[in-house]
């Protein structure tokens, strides 16, 4: 009975936040769904990792990881992070040598490379200039 009770308690709590996030529309954190544990982070092999960070001083981090049966992408990108299976797709950019399109549980966005640059533009236009980063980096960044 007291599990359930906690239960209900930190569903509500959910709840509350996520609707505050509704009221209060515009503001810097947002919810996704995570489709994958972090606990399924930890079984599975770091294949990459890159930090980005916008001409306006936003930062995100991408790792992406395999288990064997499953690709797995880390998120943070401010105060939204999340785990979730991703897919690629390539995609054709004007002006770019490479370029690629990341689904990651419905969070979509490009990887490019252009002039010995990387970079991932969001649906949203923001542009990060990429860098690549450790395993152990990114565990501190989690």
């Amino acid at each position: 009975m007291k599990k359930l009770s906690k239960f209900r308690g930190t569903l509500l709590a959910t709840v509350i936040i996520f609707g505050m996030g509704i009221f209060f529309k515009g503001t810097t954190c947002t919810v996704y769904a995570a489709q994958v544990s972090s606990f399924s982070v930890k079984e599975s092999q770091f294949v990459t990792g890159v930090y980005g960070k916008s001409d306006d001083g936003q930062e995100m981090v991408l790792a992406l990881y395999n288990n064997g049966k499953k690709d797995i992408a880390f998120i943070r990108d401010g105060n939204t992070k999340f785990y979730g299976t991703y897919t690629v797709t390539p995609k054709t950019m004007t002006g770019t040598t490479y370029a690629e399109r990341f689904d990651v549980s419905g969070v979509t966005f490009t990887y490019f490379e252009m002039d010995n640059s990387r970079f991932i533009i969001t649906d949203e236009s923001v542009v990060y200039a990429l860098e690549d980063i450790s395993a152990y980096e990114v565990e501190q960044l989690r």
